[in-house]
């Protein structure tokens, strides 16, 4: 996608946007300085988790009979699959029965009648997650208290900046605090970046035409799918619409999609159908970029930034979504990249600084009192027409770290 008119909106700081790695490389370096840890609410929410797991342990054992082991992943599969005969729905790369948590609810959802023990069984998992987050900080925490990103923007297959931070979970972000008394934190965050990048890139008239009209995208994908007025979607339609837009522009196909709508493998492959028979100009940009994967050998962000694509052997298909994952995923973290150094200009001479990023969000820290004006200047940065598709931001201001997932 070289060949595109690139914006010069982003680039009016550079002749030569994408020679900024010695500029991203500093400005990771100075985030890396990190978070203050309130450390003894980390210790009362270790303690919390822990006196409700042993609780957790217990009542499952008074429901199912027995004690169970839930730590251990291969104890847990034989005594769901063997002991309790319940049906294995899916194996791990090593063919053992699969105990995630999206399988555990599955079997919850048909099976609590008769084994009640199985909620427990995914509270205790959930529970055990949230301990080892704590774990994690404990054991990243230095001498000041602190903990730091340690992101790594060089390995990732899709070019995204990547730190185990963004992994924690809401509950435990919450022990991460300003470094001053009476500074917040600000988030923000481009709403639905990933597909206002493929509706620019492929040039989709439902989706430019649905952000032209700021309506909501997934809603409006199920009216065009299903010939029914937007103002008729529900809601449960509208998350089914999200499940299907973010499943096929990566390449979700039939079972995997039918897996996470819970709908038999026929009506999956009849919702993909309908899905490209009314969004065909997608369809066709997904062909092209195929086509242009098996003729170069790689693939390309509207940047320019290219990674290689090995299309020879068992992993080819595999390869070929990667492919399209690195052009729309890749696009957004070149957008990202480009943004942190017009910022980082930007807050020079100021009190507030960049904080942290993952994905599509970037985080501040600033004083309160100056949290709009800050917030208002980095949205006028960060909000830019990509090709005729203005890209929103949504803000919020949080006096922690435990701040959420922006518009979807």
């Amino acid at each position: 996608m070289a060949q595109h008119h690139r914006p010069s909106a982003l680039f009016a700081y550079t002749e030569q946007p994408l020679s900024i790695s010695d500029g991203i490389s500093f400005i990771l370096k100075e985030m890396e300085e990190g978070f203050r840890v309130d450390v003894n609410t980390l210790m009362n929410i270790k303690r919390s988790y822990e006196s409700t797991l042993f609780s957790l342990e217990k009542e499952i054992q008074a429901k199912s009979g027995k004690a169970v082991r839930i730590d251990s992943n291969r104890e847990l599969g034989d005594t769901l699959f063997r002991e309790f005969s319940l049906p294995s729905l899916r194996n791990t790369p090593t063919g053992k029965p699969s105990v995630a948590i999206d399988i555990l609810e599955k079997l919850c959802d048909s099976h609590s009648d008769t084994h009640p023990f199985l909620k427990s069984v995914i509270e205790c998992k959930n529970v055990q997650s949230l301990i080892k987050s704590t774990k994690t900080i404990f054991k990243k925490l230095d001498s000041q208290g602190r903990i730091h990103p340690e992101f790594n923007h060089s390995t990732c297959p899709t070019g995204r900046i990547y730190s185990y931070i963004q992994n924690l979970p809401k509950e435990i972000r919450r022990v991460l605090i300003p470094d001053q008394e009476g500074n917040v934190f600000i988030e923000l965050d481009w709403s639905q970046q990933e597909l206002r990048i493929l509706g620019s890139l492929s040039q989709e008239p439902v989706f430019l035409d649905c952000f032209a009209r700021n309506e909501d995208l997934h809603r409006r994908v199920i009216s065009e799918m299903f010939h029914k007025p937007i103002s008729e979607v529900t809601d449960e339609e509208r998350r089914a619409g999200k499940t299907i837009n973010y499943a096929l522009i990566y390449g979700q196909e039939a079972p995997g999609l039918a897996w996470k709508l819970n709908v038999p493998l026929k009506k999956a492959q009849e919702l993909i159908d309908q899905y490209f028979s009314s969004l065909p100009t997608i369809r066709r940009f997904k062909d092209e970029m195929k086509e242009r994967f098996l003729r170069e050998g790689c693939s390309e962000t509207f940047f320019g930034e290219k990674t290689r694509l090995d299309l020879v052997g068992p992993s080819r298909e595999r390869e070929l979504r990667r492919g399209f994952n690195h052009i729309i995923q890749g696009t957004g973290a070149d957008i990202l990249r480009i943004t942190l150094v017009r910022l980082n200009e930007a807050l020079m001479g100021t009190e507030a600084k960049l904080k942290f990023c993952a994905h599509d969000s970037i985080y501040l820290e600033a004083r309160k009192e100056d949290s709009e004006q800050v917030a208002a200047l980095a949205r006028s940065i960060m909000e830019i027409d990509f090709r005729g598709v203005h890209l929103p931001v949504t803000i919020k201001t949080h006096h922690d770290f435990s701040m959420g997932e922006g518009n979807t």
